[in-house]
């Protein structure tokens, strides 16, 4: 049975795609320092330990996991924050991850991030991740991991929200047997299976600043005016027959220019690749927070089954 740890948990997105693929796992501990996340994990998901900060532990003592998962804080590092990269005290959240890597040593560990943690700084961050974990050896010297790193896109395995990551993808070559390859696309899913409830509204309040990303595509023809989330910010790109992508702020904000209303937190859920009948403990401003801060089932669950395809990590 495989063990799991993760870590900056949020709602627990890799423990949801061991589910969906139906592996047997334990989930030997999972950390998260938001105390309405952590309600989120125990009212959904079962941890045998739950830790609050990753930066008040003892790495050592943490249980041995055959995969560690961490999709460390964003903020510093996303286009949309400040982008102070390894300014951020929030950056130092990184370091601790590669200090469980080495502490613990798992068969597999994924780390995510936005795609702007690869350029930013001219790819200091970056490059000192890369190495830092290359520089991970055993006792003859030699590095212990391969390790893979590419940038996925939510819609392109399955389902329709435009969400570029960068993931960070290590494997134990003594369990490694074939090559890891970035998983094939899949098609694209329809924009409208994801929409629970198909009533046209007509009393939906509208800000000034939604109006003006509405104006943007007043005049075109009624069927290019339909099927566009848009959101009151400017920084979102206006796509059609997709979701921008969610955020911690702007999950709350999806507007379906179809339905005329904003997008409800079992849409946001399975934009995500979450199942709809999730436990909301949190209430719904709360959990859109969260799923805005999650990483992509549907992107993990294709990660997953490619390196169980090229390892004996699953016998």
């Amino acid at each position: 049975m495989i063990r799991i740890g993760t870590d900056c948990s949020g709602i627990e997105a890799p423990i949801e795609a061991l589910k969906q693929l139906n592996i047997p796992f334990q989930h030997k501990w999972a950390c998260e320092i938001d105390k309405f996340a952590r309600q989120s994990i125990l009212a959904n998901y079962q941890p045998e330990i739950l830790y609050e900060d990753i930066t008040q532990r003892d790495h050592t003592k943490l249980p041995d996991v055959d995969i560690y998962v961490c999709g460390f804080p964003c903020q510093s590092f996303s286009l949309m924050g400040k982008k102070k990269g390894t300014k951020d005290p929030r950056s130092n959240i990184m370091l601790h991850c590669i200090k469980v890597i080495q502490a613990k040593l798992p068969s597999i560990f994924i780390l995510e991030n936005v795609k702007n943690f690869k350029f930013i700084e001219k790819g200091k961050p970056f490059n000192y991740l890369l190495n830092e974990l290359n520089k991970i050896v055993d006792d003859t010297g030699d590095s212990v991991y391969n390790i893979y790193y590419d940038i996925y896109n939510t819609k392109d395995y399955g389902i329709p929200q435009n969400r570029e990551r960068i993931y960070f993808i290590g494997i134990k070559r003594d369990i490694q047997t074939n090559d890891f390859s970035k998983p094939k696309r899949k098609k694209m899913r329809q924009l409208d299976e994801f929409i629970i409830d198909k009533t046209i509204r007509s009393d939906i309040n509208i800000c000034n600043s939604l109006q003006k990303n509405l104006d943007k595509i007043k005049n075109k023809d009624n069927t290019h005016k339909k099927n566009y989330i848009i959101t009151p910010f400017t920084y979102y790109s206006i796509m059609k027959d997709i979701s921008p992508t969610l955020t911690f702020s702007g999950c709350k904000y999806m507007f379906h220019t179809t339905y005329k209303r904003y997008l409800t937190p079992n849409e946001c859920l399975s934009l995500q690749g979450f199942p709809i009948d999730f436990i909301n403990v949190v209430g719904d401003v709360k959990l859109c927070n969260q799923i805005g801060n999650s990483m992509s089932v549907n992107v993990l669950k294709v990660i997953f089954k490619e390196i169980f395809n090229c390892t004996l990590l699953i016998k």
